[in-house]
């Protein structure tokens, strides 16, 4: 069973890697191509069901990703330390007041190693207004590799991946995102 449990992980891993992109979006690669869909009748693309998983949040409670199952969710992978993850945090903060919790949920994932609370103090500095969890390896391998921080996928409200990327591709990108998935 340790066996099925590791090439599982593999598995999902390489699934999630797969729908990694740097600029280009599954998503709004959907809208463009739906004409030459219908034209040649291709099949459409295979979905793939978000690993669910349940974190602690900076409150110490647990949250599972099928709490938020009729939302689209915004898994994001971040730390404190890094750079473009602190350009993308105002955005995600935009973006949380101007769909509302009962459309949008954002997850970020911290990746922070070592003295966490650091990471409350974050929260509080930028005003976060989504949920903060602490990371835990197993999740790391779900979703991951994550080769880059910041790393997030987008889960549509029925629980499939629709789409990921590597980077901060800007708030009018996810502004696009979720008027397409809404």
């Amino acid at each position: 069973t340790r066996i099925a449990v590791i090439a599982a992980i593999v598995v999902l891993g390489i699934l999630g890697y797969g729908y990694l992109t740097d600029s280009n979006s599954t998503v709004l690669a959907d809208e463009q191509s739906k004409d030459k869909k219908q034209e040649s009748k291709q099949e459409e693309p295979q979905k793939f069901e978000a690993p669910d998983f349940t974190l602690k949040n900076i409150d110490g409670e647990e949250v599972s990703l099928s709490d938020y199952k009729g939302k689209i969710v915004f898994i994001n992978f971040w730390a404190t330390w890094c750079g473009p993850c602190r350009t993308e945090v105002p955005a995600f903060v935009e973006l949380q007041d101007e769909f509302g919790s009962e459309n949008l949920a954002i997850l970020g994932i911290s990746l922070d190693r070592g003295d966490l609370s650091v990471v409350p103090k974050f929260a509080e500095d930028y005003n976060i207004n989504y949920e903060i969890l602490y990371a835990s390896p197993e999740v790391e391998a779900k979703y991951g590799p994550i080769s880059s921080i910041p790393t997030t996928y987008v889960v549509d409200r029925d629980g499939f991946i629709r789409d990921g990327m590597r980077g901060f591709p800007g708030k009018d990108y996810f502004v696009k995102v979720m008027n397409h998935l809404m």
